[in-house]
């Protein structure tokens, strides 16, 4: 998955079935699409969008007549079907490609430097805690 720039591909990685698509990049995949054709191929790229990227593809139109083509890129709204491999355990999958999100997002976060307010604000809390709770 490429680097993600927008909060909405961001937000579509977490809460839609993007995600699923996105853990299914480096695997060759058969996907049906809307107009009664499929593609085979190996998926490089999926964005947060579910724009789909392909390479090594082979194009199955309606009468069953094969293209071979070494890019394809596919729009969410032409895909109808995604075969999903059967030795693929979805859910550890999914739950790697979320930690892995996440940990990126961990990561640019900076530590929060405590002001002055800050302090005044923990020190009455531990003052309060030590007259209501300590004997």
């Amino acid at each position: 998955m490429s680097r993600m720039t927008d909060k909405k591909e961001r937000y579509n990685s977490f809460n839609d079935l993007t995600a699923l698509t996105q853990c299914l990049v480096d695997r060759n995949i058969l996907i049906d699409l809307r107009n009664e054709t499929s593609v085979a191929g190996k998926i490089t790229n999926v964005d947060g969008f579910m724009n789909i990227s392909m390479e090594n593809v082979v194009y199955i139109d309606e009468l069953g007549k094969q293209f071979r083509m070494d890019e394809f890129m596919i729009y969410p709204r032409y895909i109808r079907y995604i075969h999903i491999p059967d030795e693929l355990e979805i859910k550890p999958v999914l739950e790697q490609h979320f930690a892995n999100l996440s940990g990126a997002r961990k990561q640019q976060q900076k530590p929060v430097r405590r002001t002055y307010k800050m302090k005044r604000a923990q020190q009455n809390q531990l003052e309060t805690l030590a007259e209501n709770y300590l004997p």
